[in-house]
């Protein structure tokens, strides 16, 4: 093959690669840089109704919205994020889904009703272990004081705990 017909044949193979090899390049930097906003939504545990948003990833020194509820019945929160890059609201939000805006950058937090299924579910998981590691130490149950003051997610949890531990090998 002679010398003309391989340039021809080689170079735009060449420049191509070099070409498509930049762009990937370019875009993977593109995507690392852009910031990934996260946000969730929990109970307060010590205000029925009352909702933590803890929003993540904004970019520091820029305004985020946050945005719950219903079309008649709102919640909306906005600040700056700290250096950080973090965002904090607290308030009594309505039934529904809870968003959170930076830019142009937006994800979804949750719902209420997921906040409270989650907080039910931690306060079962508390109340059982120490229930478990009450009734274990003594080898009978003991009735914890206030335990009708405390969530009744924890009390079940606690009792159910204190039944596996009387029914287990420790006892």
């Amino acid at each position: 093959m002679n010398r003309r017909v391989r340039l021809a044949v080689l170079t735009p193979l060449a420049v191509s690669s070099l070409a498509f090899g930049s762009v990937s390049l370019l875009a993977g930097s593109a995507q690392a840089a852009a910031p990934s906003l996260t946000c969730s939504v929990k109970q307060t545990p010590t205000s029925p109704g009352r909702y933590d948003v803890n929003v993540k990833g904004a970019q520091p020194g820029v305004d985020v919205s946050v945005q719950g509820g219903t079309a008649t019945n709102r919640f909306i929160a906005s600040g700056s994020a700290n250096d950080d890059g973090e965002f904090n609201s607290s308030g009594f939000i309505p039934a529904g889904k809870v968003t959170a805006s930076s830019g142009d950058d937006k994800a979804t937090c949750g719902t209420v009703k997921e906040a409270e299924q989650q907080d039910a579910q931690t306060q079962y998981s508390k109340g059982y272990q120490k229930g478990f590691d009450d009734t274990k130490a003594h080898c009978k149950m003991t009735q914890q004081n206030n335990l009708t003051q405390l969530d009744p997610n924890y009390e079940k949890g606690y009792n159910a705990g204190a039944k596996a531990a009387l029914d287990s090998k420790f006892c």
